[in-house]
């Protein structure tokens, strides 16, 4: 048995150099195995909840800022109060809180000077030193309160394209953008990649709406002016095309949507936007039902498709019921084979799907299992499929894009930076989690580690197949595609005598 106690180790006196550096070694490997694998309580013990929250959910410091009616004195005071971030936020390196510390003081010493979008790209950019995709600001400072254009477009494995536009600018609907204001759509995302942390895929999906406000690429060095960007590419109908769109001015109050749902047909026509495709009966099953976080239907060939966009309670109803009545439905139909769509799931409580995720392999007493995802699942959506893969093993095949995040990573557990003038929330990451290792510093790894482990050595699609926007003009899905196809030859190969 291992005993942990250094100072016997340290009464050893080897008599060279060598033996010492052995020691050394020696000591360094007792220590990592003194590790607890354990937190230090257990969610029964009185005191768990009051340390989870000293560790874990501590609040943002006080006072807060107050929103100020003189510009300049508002930026400072939101300045003055985010100076204190990089100290609540544990996921920065040494050198990148460094960093972040040195580029706030250059801020509050310009604040009052500079503009808005200034102001928030220089927020974003001290935020995004983490390379944390959890550290980082609400999308509404990026969607609100700039001018925008009046189109949405949307990253394909292909090319960026326009999905919505409004009824001036509809004949740009599946254009493809190749530049704007004369420079490439890649050497866009290069000089706006720092102000936003985390994998190199989930970055650019969640800078799109940069690439529609021209205030903010202004600020960032690329567009020319405030109002208007200059696209050019090629339009679905394959001739060229260069328009100089102008924006339209946006405030606090102003509707936004989701870019990873832009997928979905017809949904802002109350906002004056058309979409390329329309909603009718041929769209393949992940665009079925737009108006749901989680819904199941049928599959070919006796299968079950499980559509999970979100993991906690939503308009429809309580997560816990819907997981509940899925898991009686396999058990009781025994379908051939079951498809859960993560692709558009950007987390939530990690708790509510994991039991769920454990089950399910069980319950299909057999039955192959394929969990499409993409560049947007995210955060309790990637705990839930490498606990599925965990449970289901070979019975499991991850089908689609890798996922948005690593696998060792660090979340926030509910607390942010608020600042009113500039209309900014910067969330910062307190608990560590680690999926394809152990976790044993019970300071800093999540303690949902111990309470809800996973351990997966990757979560790489088995079967790659990435959407296309040649695939999502034609009404198909490469993803399930693929799925119908490998289930195809297994019923063929097992008909073959």
């Amino acid at each position: 048995m291992l005993r942990c106690n250094i100072a016997e180790t340290q009464s050893l006196q080897p008599s060279v150099d060598h033996g010492r550096l052995v020691l050394r070694w020696i000591i360094v490997l007792l220590l990592a195995g003194c590790a607890s694998t354990s937190p230090p309580l257990s969610p029964s013990e009185p005191a768990f909840d009051r340390e989870f929250e000293r560790l874990f959910q501590y609040g943002p410091p006080e006072p807060r800022p107050q929103e100020l009616q003189e510009p300049s004195a508002g930026q400072a005071a939101d300045a003055g109060y985010f100076a204190r971030f990089p100290d609540f936020d544990r996921s920065y390196s040494h050198a990148a809180r460094a960093e972040a510390r040195r580029l706030i003081e250059r801020l509050r010493a310009d604040a009052g000077s500079i503009n808005h979008e200034q102001f928030v790209l220089r927020v974003a950019e001290i935020v995004a030193l983490a390379d944390n995709g959890h550290t980082a600001l609400h999308a509404n400072a990026f969607l609100k309160n700039t001018p925008r254009l009046p189109v949405r477009t949307y990253l394909f494995a292909d090319g960026l394209h326009v999905l919505y536009a409004d009824e001036q600018n509809a004949d740009l609907l599946g254009a493809r953008i190749d530049t704007i204001d004369g420079r490439s759509v890649d050497d866009v995302f290069n000089a706006l990649r720092r102000y936003r942390g985390g994998t190199e895929a989930f970055r650019r999906m969640m800078l799109i709406p940069l690439l529609e406000s021209p205030a903010m690429l202004q600020a960032a060095g690329v567009a020319r002016e405030r109002g208007a960007l200059t696209y050019a590419g090629v339009l679905a109908d394959e001739r060229p095309f260069e328009r100089r769109i102008d924006a339209q001015e946006r405030d606090r109050a102003a509707w936004v949507s989701s870019t990873a749902r832009l997928l979905f047909p017809d949904q802002f026509a109350r906002q004056g936007f058309r979409s390329f495709l329309a909603a009718d009966a041929t769209l393949p099953v992940y665009l079925h039902s737009p108006q749901n976080l989680f819904w199941t239907e049928g599959l070919p060939g006796g299968g079950y498709y499980i559509g999970l966009a979100h993991n906690a309670d939503a308009d429809e109803g309580p997560i816990s019921a819907f997981l509940g009545s899925t898991l009686e439905a396999v058990r009781g139909d025994q379908p051939a084979y079951i498809v859960l769509d993560m692709r558009m799931n950007g987390g939530g409580d990690l708790t509510t799907t994991y039991d769920f995720a454990r089950a399910l392999p069980s319950a299909a007493a057999g039955a192959p299992i394929y969990v499409l995802t993409s560049r947007w699942t995210f955060s309790a959506a990637i705990h839930a499929t490498a606990a599925l893969e965990q449970a289901g093993g070979d019975q499991v095949t991850i089908v689609g894009e890798p996922v948005g995040d690593r696998l060792d990573f660090w979340a926030a557990e509910g607390g942010a930076f608020d600042l009113p003038n500039a209309f900014i929330t910067a969330y910062y990451s307190t608990g560590r989690h680690k999926y394809d290792g152990p976790c044993r510093d019970w300071e800093t790894c999540i303690w949902f580690g111990s309470t809800h482990p996973v351990r997966v050595r990757t979560l790489e699609p088995d079967v790659a197949a990435a959407l296309t926007f040649a695939a999502y003009r034609e009404r198909r899905d490469p993803a399930m595609e693929a799925i119908l196809d490998r289930e195809h030859r297994s019923r063929a190969s097992a008909r073959t005598p």
